[in-house]
């Protein structure tokens, strides 16, 4: 029986590391993706970066923008999640909330690289 007990622990904390794993690899996914658009923006102009295969969807990425702002809980009621998160979280959380407007052929940086080539 103390063999079973030992095997479920060692793999449910396995378990629990693949998904912080998995977790973190979404987030620079995301990151990946959009720098990958706005290269093919910069190169070629957006008809190409439209074609860019992206391994993330746009809705994976907000899930990740609304982990980082369930942190917070109810600081965010009626604010901007930035203004109540620490310095690390809003920088994460601009990063990405850029990737996603990159994905979605959007914002400044992908305007920047798609027109002003």
């Amino acid at each position: 029986m103390k063999h079973l007990t030992l095997k479920a622990l060692f793999i449910s904390a396995f378990a629990a590391v693949s998904l912080n794993v998995q977790a973190a690899d979404t987030y620079e996914q995301c990151l990946a993706d959009a720098e990958a658009v706005i290269a093919a923006a910069k190169a070629n102009g957006g008809a190409a970066a439209r074609e860019v295969e992206q391994k993330t969807t746009v809705e994976a990425c907000m899930a990740e923008l609304a982990k980082i702002e369930a942190k917070y809980g109810d600081k965010t009621i009626a604010r901007n999640p930035s203004s109540v998160m620490t310095p690390e979280d809003r920088a994460k959380w601009a990063k990405l909330f850029d990737a996603v407007d990159a994905k979605k052929f959007t914002g400044t940086r992908y305007n920047m690289a798609a027109y002003y080539r």
